[in-house]
């Protein structure tokens, strides 16, 4: 299922951005088959440069290793 950001009300925008920062969270404790199967559904858009996309996803998950989404 495809989620275009226009199309969604404000409350499940808040609702897949907190399903996305728990996801990244946890992501280096998921295991490598379900890594790559979630990496290749975000970035399985066709409104979207693939390769742009896969490399703003690879930076962004570089970038939050080993966040914990403590405060």
């Amino acid at each position: 299922m495809r989620y275009e950001p226009s199309d969604l009300a404000e409350a499940e925008r808040r609702v897949l951005e907190c399903l996305g920062a728990a996801l990244v969270s946890e992501w280096h404790q998921l295991p490598t088959t379900v890594q790559r199967a979630i990496f290749q559904h975000a970035a399985a858009g066709e409104a979207y440069d693939v390769m742009q996309l896969k490399t703003r996803i690879a930076r962004f998950l570089h970038d939050h290793k080993g966040y914990s989404g403590a405060r």
